[in-house]
């Protein structure tokens, strides 16, 4: 990206106005502005439990920025439409420009063709089926208070999370077709994107498609093809090595009586590297079938599956995880004079974009058994077989909640044949007292909990597993005066066990497997006020204390205290 200077930003903003002057000036022919801003300020102090005092590690640090999105959205005509983004970010302490940053952040055309075919072109947000292109968010915890929720807002838009999609670059293509008789309707959506540019020597041109067919019998059956790749183009590198993942599935759904719903998706993947210095292939498959029942009033929902996703089962678009545990932390990297990372702890997680990946990798990421180990990859974990089930409810004076209990066990056994067995049971909670009061002022309570235990039962010691991990939390918002909340909150995990963790190489293979113990405690809580000022738009104070131990790990336990001030805006 070419220098901004202040001759060429002026030079932009003088073509700019003059081409928002001329369309506006055109009848049918409309620019709105949108985008959104946001301020931040921290101040943030470590404390560490350790024999030998700590001398060589900064204890406090504090920080801050300022931002603004601004994104002009162009309608020419009824059947196109522009969106154009750019960023200035400013980091506090950067004078004169010093610590300004310009990006663009989004730049998209999309439109109509013919009437018939609807086309994106530029930054996508793409999704298909659990098992080809999807996003799981697998190791979030859903009942978090809204003082978590804000921060979490934060990271969903910073990276482009919508519904479990995944950000791209590229083209989009969908178009529809009703018939007369024998059926309703079919549609047919594309896309091709592009993951990876080329070197030119050892890293080729790294292409991702798919399409989805789907046709509606009636309102009671529908079927879907939906197919998915991940492909290195020939010739675009010296180095003749080649990478093809590629997903089919066929989808099935049908509804009986209005209350009852069932829905199976079975598919196969092919995972393979070509020339270089080895050729390698994986292939597998996967089975999911899932019933659903609801009550007249919609007030009571019952629901029963089957998963079974074979050992080799690799699908890049539904396995790349959201959260990278490989990552530095935004603050204090090192600690205890510097001997030790300091590990991500639920503070990271819940507040640091800089920890979530944009799209998808085509290695398999690590995974953080404090989080999630029963399905770490969202229902496309593979070497898993079992059942789950669970229900929906909505009670009188405002609460509502989910239970959902999984059983599964391994396919194949990993490092040994016997094969280990994971039960996980989830329960959130949620009162709504202020609307079921009829109170004019809002009072919410939130709960939950996600339980998760993998066991297998040996002579030899080695082969012996024992592992739990329990995450929980729990929280208000009470709306004190009118506009200005008081929120609190608390996020806890408590794990402990021993498992055995398979470490893989690029080609998803198993090198090793190593054996992890672990005694490990986090605890996160947050107290602080929030002022809104209309949809998308408040200032909130905030005071979080965190920690974290593991008696099992050399690390010593350390406290993490910070106040954040953060004013978010959208428009």
């Amino acid at each position: 990206m070419p220098a901004l200077t202040t001759k060429n930003i002026l030079l932009t903003a003088v073509l700019l106005t003059g081409s928002f002057t001329g369309l506006l000036a055109q009848q049918r022919k409309t620019v709105e502005f949108t985008g959104g801003a946001r301020s931040g300020m921290t101040n943030s102090r470590l404390h560490t439990q350790d024999s030998i005092p700590d001398t060589a590690t900064v204890r406090r640090q504090t920080g801050g920025y300022a931002l603004i999105d601004l994104g002009v959205n162009i309608r020419p005509n009824a059947n196109t439409e522009i969106l154009g983004m750019f960023r200035i970010r400013n980091q506090y302490g950067g004078f004169w420009g010093a610590g300004v940053s310009f990006d663009v952040r989004q730049l998209w055309l999309k439109g109509v063709a013919a009437d018939v075919l609807r086309y994106q072109v530029g930054d996508l947000n793409l999704k298909q089926t659990p098992f080809t292109l999807y996003n799981p968010h697998a190791d979030r915890l859903d009942s978090l208070p809204e003082i978590f929720r804000l921060q979490q807002q934060i990271v969903d838009y910073e990276r482009f999370y919508q519904r479990n999609t995944w950000r791209q670059q590229g083209i989009h293509l969908a178009t529809g077709f009703q018939f007369d008789r024998y059926l309703k309707d079919a549609d047919v959506q594309a896309y091709i994107t592009r993951l990876q540019a080329t070197d030119f020597a050892t890293r080729p041109e790294r292409l991702m498609g798919g399409y989805t067919l789907r046709i509606r019998q009636s309102e009671n059956f529908s079927l879907a093809w939906n197919a998915f790749s991940v492909f290195d183009v020939k010739g675009t590198a010296l180095d003749t090595a080649s990478f093809n993942n590629t997903v089919n599935s066929l989808q099935a759904g049908m509804r009986f009586l209005k209350k009852i719903q069932l829905q199976a998706e079975a598919g196969t993947s092919r995972f393979a590297h070509k020339g270089g210095t080895q050729n390698f292939s994986l292939n597998d498959y996967f089975v999911h079938a899932r019933g659903h029942w609801s009550s007249d009033n919609n007030k009571l929902e019952l629901h029963a599956a089957y998963l079974n996703v074979g050992p080799d089962f690799r699908s890049v678009g539904a396995q790349s995880k959201d959260v990278r545990y490989n990552a530095a932390p935004a603050y204090f990297n090192t600690y205890a004079n510097g001997r030790y990372d300091r590990p991500i702890g639920l503070y990271d997680q819940i507040g640091n974009e800089q920890l979530y990946n944009v799209s998808v990798n085509t290695a398999l990421q690590p995974v953080n058994p404090a989080y999630n180990f029963v399905l770490p990859f969202g229902l496309a974990t593979f070497n898993r077989i079992g059942g789950y089930g669970g229900l929906r409810f909505r009670l009188p004076a405002g609460m509502s909640g989910t239970l959902t209990h999984h059983r599964l066990s391994e396919i194949r056994g990993q490092g040994t044949l016997l094969r280990t067995g994971f039960a996980r049971t989830q329960l959130y909670w949620l009162a709504d007292i202020g609307e079921a009061a009829k109170w004019k002022k809002a009072l919410r309570i939130r709960a939950g909990i996600d339980h998760q235990s993998a066991k297998r039962n040996s002579e030899t010691d080695y082969e012996r597993i024992d592992f739990s991990t329990t995450r929980y939390s729990a929280g208000a918002e009470i709306e004190i005066f009118r506009q200005i909340d008081l929120m609190a909150g608390l996020a806890g995990i408590r794990s402990e066990g021993n498992l055995l963790v398979p470490e893989r190489d690029a080609f998803t293979r198993i090198n090793f497997i190593s054996p992890l113990n672990m005694d490990q405690l986090q605890l996160i809580q947050a107290a602080g006020l929030r002022c809104r000022f209309g949809s998308g738009t408040w200032l909130t104070l905030m005071a979080q204390a965190s920690r974290y131990e593991d008696a099992k790990q050399a690390a010593p336990p350390y406290r993490l205290n910070q106040i954040n001030i953060i004013y978010n805006m959208t428009f």
